[in-house]
C-alpha cells in the first residue's frame, strides 16, 4: 500500500514538472531529407531558443515531433534558414503546413516561413490569437484609412499572401504607434471584442486578449494612471504571454532614463555594489512599481538589457546586478531571464573566451579541430554560400591575407546548408591560402556565437575575443591587420589590439 502511495506520488509529482505531451505534425513540400527542428522560447524578453527536438522531413515532406509542456508555450519551427512561430499548449494535435515566403532569404539567414494551421480545434489557442489579431488588424486599418501615411502603413498589415496568415502570434508592427486612434471607437470595438470572446474560457487566451486590447489604448490621450489601474494594478506577472511582456516594456520604457536623471549618483552607486535589491527599491520610486517587487525587479533588468549599449549604467555594473538576480532572485522566472539576459550580452564579448565544442568539419568531410588553429593573431569569418554580402567580403580578407603575409590566421567557416555546397562556395572564391571549415550544425553554431547576421568577422588572441564583431574588410579590418602584422615584425610578445 505504502508503495503504491509512494508511486502515485512520484507519477504524479513527473507529469507536474514535465507536463502533458504534445504532437505536431509537420509538412512542407519539397524538404524531403531535410531537418526539421522545434525550439521553445526561454523566455519572451530575450527570446533565447532552446532546441526541444528535431525530425527528418520523409521522401513526402513530413515529420512528426513529440515533447511535453506545462503551460501554453511559445516556440518555433526551423528548416535551414527559415522560421515559423506557433503556441503550443498541454495536449497539442497540431498539423501545420510550412512554406517559404516570397523573397530572398534576409542578410541574417532568419527569414520567415509561412505556417498554415489544417483541421484546428477553433478553440485552440493558435486559432484564437490568429483570429483576434486579425480583428484588431482590421479595426486599425480602418480606423486609420483616413489618415494616408498611417493608413498606408497599416493597411501593408492586410497585405496576405493567398489569404495565408504568416504567423500566429506576431502582432502587427502598428501596435503602440497609433496615437490617432479614436478613443471613442477603440471603447466600442474592444467592448465589443469582449463581448465576442466572453464564452472563451481558456485563461492564457483571456490574458492575451486584454494586454492585445491594452495595446490600442496607448497614446498621448490616455492617462498612465488610467493604463495602470485597467491593465497592471493587482494582477499577476504574466511571463508567457508575449502581449503582456510587449506592454510592460512600453509602459515603463524611459524608467532607467528618468533615474538617470533624477538619482544618477545612486543608480550608479547601487549597480556597481551589485545591490539588486537597493536597485529595485530605487526603481520603486515609481508609484506604478511600490506596490510590486516582482513587477520591479522584471522591470528593473528588463531595463537595464535593453539600455545596455546606452551607458545609461555601467556595463560591467548592469552585468553584476542580471549576476545577482539570476543566482538569487526570489521568483525563478526572474532567475532564468536574468541569466540569459547575461549569457546574449556577454557570450561573444571581447576578452571572454571563444566558444569550444563547436561541430565543424573539413573541406574533405572530416572532423575538424577548431582550437588547435586559434595559436597567436587569429582572424575567423563567418560566411554561407547564398549570403550574397559576404561573397566582396571574403574576397576582401583574402586581399588582406595576400597583403599581410603571417600575420594573422585566417579562418573561414562556412555556414551552408550542405558539404557540398560549401566546397561550391569556396571553390568560387578562387583561395588556396585561407583556412576553410564547414559548420556541420549551422543553427547550433549560430546560437552558440550569438550569429544575428552574416557575413561576421572576429579577432581573436589565442583563443580569447579581442574584436567581437570586428570590423568588416570594407570597413577598416584592413587597419587592425596592420597592426597584427607590426607586432610581429616587432617580435611584441603582448597580446595584439590589448586595449
Amino acid at each position: 500500500m505504502i508503495r503504491a502511495l509512494i508511486t502515485s506520488i512520484l507519477v504524479c509529482a513527473t507529469i507536474w514538472l514535465y507536463g502533458e505531451p504534445f504532437t505536431i505534425h509537420v509538412s512542407s513540400s519539397g524538404h524531403d531529407d531535410v531537418v526539421v527542428s522545434l525550439y521553445r522560447y526561454d523566455d519572451l524578453f530575450t527570446l533565447r531558443g532552446v532546441l526541444l527536438t528535431r525530425g527528418l522531413l520523409n521522401s513526402e515532406g513530413t515529420s512528426t515531433l513529440d515533447g511535453e509542456v506545462d503551460k501554453v508555450t511559445k516556440m518555433y519551427l526551423r528548416i535551414g534558414e527559415r522560421t515559423a512561430d506557433l503556441y503550443v499548449e498541454p495536449g497539442s494535435d497540431l498539423h501545420v503546413a510550412l512554406a517559404p515566403l516570397p523573397g530572398a532569404l534576409s542578410l541574417n539567414g532568419t527569414s520567415r516561413m509561412a505556417i498554415t494551421f489544417t483541421g484546428m480545434d477553433p478553440l485552440d489557442v493558435n486559432a484564437l490569437s490568429s483570429d483576434v489579431n486579425e480583428r484588431i488588424d482590421t479595426f486599425i486599418a480602418e480606423d486609420l484609412a483616413t489618415d494616408e501615411a498611417a493608413g498606408m502603413q497599416a493597411l501593408e498589415i492586410k497585405r496576405k499572401e493567398g489569404g495565408t496568415v504568416e504567423d500566429s502570434t506576431k502582432r502587427p508592427p502598428t501596435l503602440f504607434v497609433t496615437p490617432l486612434l479614436s478613443a471613442t471607437k477603440v471603447d466600442t470595438f474592444t467592448t465589443k471584442l469582449r463581448r465576442f470572446y466572453a464564452d472563451v474560457k481558456e485563461q492564457w487566451f483571456s490574458h492575451y486578449l486584454n494586454y492585445s486590447i491594452a495595446g490600442l489604448y496607448v497614446g498621448p490621450r490616455t492617462k498612465d494612471s488610467d493604463q495602470f489601474k485597467n491593465f497592471l494594478e493587482g494582477k499577476p506577472v504574466l511571463y508567457n504571454d508575449p502581449e503582456y511582456v510587449r506592454f510592460i516594456r512600453n509602459f515603463f520604457s524611459d524608467q532607467l532614463d528618468q533615474l538617470a536623471r533624477t538619482h544618477g549618483d545612486s543608480l550608479n552607486l547601487l549597480a556597481s555594489d551589485g545591490n539588486a535589491e537597493g536597485l529595485r527599491k530605487l526603481f520603486q520610486r515609481n508609484d506604478f512599481l511600490r506596490t510590486s517587487d516582482q513587477l520591479a525587479e522584471l522591470v528593473m533588468i528588463d531595463q537595464l538589457y535593453r539600455k545596455y549599449p546606452m551607458d545609461l549604467v555601467d556595463q560591467n555594473a548592469t552585468e553584476k546586478i542580471l549576476a545577482n538576480v539570476g543566482s538569487s532572485s526570489s521568483w525563478p522566472e526572474h532567475r532564468t531571464i536574468a541569466g540569459n539576459m547575461l549569457w546574449d550580452l556577454t557570450a561573444m564579448k571581447p576578452g571572454s573566451v571563444f566558444p569550444q565544442g563547436l561541430r565543424l568539419e573539413t573541406p574533405s568531410g572530416t572532423p575538424a579541430d577548431l582550437e588547435s588553429l586559434l595559436v597567436g593573431p587569429v582572424c575567423i569569418a563567418l560566411t554561407a554560400g547564398w549570403c550574397t554580402a559576404c561573397g566582396p567580403e571574403i574576397a576582401g580578407s583574402i586581399k588582406l591575407d595576400n597583403e599581410y603575409p603571417g600575420a594573422i590566421k585566417v579562418v573561414v567557416i562556412g555556414l551552408d546548408k550542405s558539404l557540398e555546397e560549401f566546397n561550391a562556395a569556396r571553390k568560387n572564391s578562387k583561395d588556396n591560402k585561407l583556412t576553410w571549415i564547414h559548420a556541420t550544425a549551422e543553427q547550433e553554431l549560430r546560437e552558440q556565437l550569438r550569429v544575428r547576421s552574416l557575413p561576421m568577422f572576429y579577432l581573436l588572441n589565442g583563443n580569447e575575443l579581442a574584436r567581437s564583431p570586428a570590423p568588416l574588410p570594407s570597413e577598416g579590418l584592413g587597419a587592425l591587420f596592420h597592426q597584427a602584422k607590426v607586432a610581429a615584425d616587432q617580435k611584441v610578445r603582448v597580446k595584439v589590439w590589448d586595449d
